[in-house]
C-alpha cells in the first residue's frame, strides 16, 4: 500500500501518532480547546483516542492525513466547478 506524501510528511514531523496540539494544528484549529470542543460535540471528522500510560488524546497520523487529503482533493473540485460555472455564465451574458 502506498502511502500519499502527506501522511509521510506528518510521520516524520510527529510520528505515528499525533497529540491532540499536532492534531489540532495539522487540521486547522486555531487552539487545542477549539479540537476538544469539536472532538466533545461529534463534529470532529477523525477518530481520537487515549494512550494508557499517556496524558491527553492522540489520533493516528494515517487518519489525518486522509482526512486532509479527502479535503483537499474535495476543495479543488468545488474550486474547479465555480470557476467553470463563472466561464459559463460569462460567456452566457
Amino acid at each position: 500500500m502506498r502511502r500519499s506524501s502527506t501522511f509521510q510528511m506528518l510521520v516524520k514531523s510527529n510520528g505515528f501518532i499525533l497529540s491532540a496540539a499536532a492534531t489540532a494544528k495539522a487540521m486547522g484549529f486555531g487552539s487545542t480547546d477549539a479540537l476538544r470542543f469539536a472532538r466533545a460535540g461529534g463534529r470532529l471528522p477523525i477518530k481520537m483516542f487515549l494512550v494508557e500510560g499517556r496524558r491527553g488524546w492522540f489520533a493516528a497520523a494515517e487518519d489525518v492525513a486522509k482526512w486532509l487529503d479527502e479535503t483537499t482533493v474535495a476543495s479543488r473540485k468545488n474550486a474547479s466547478r465555480k470557476a467553470k460555472n463563472t466561464k459559463q455564465k460569462a460567456t452566457a451574458e
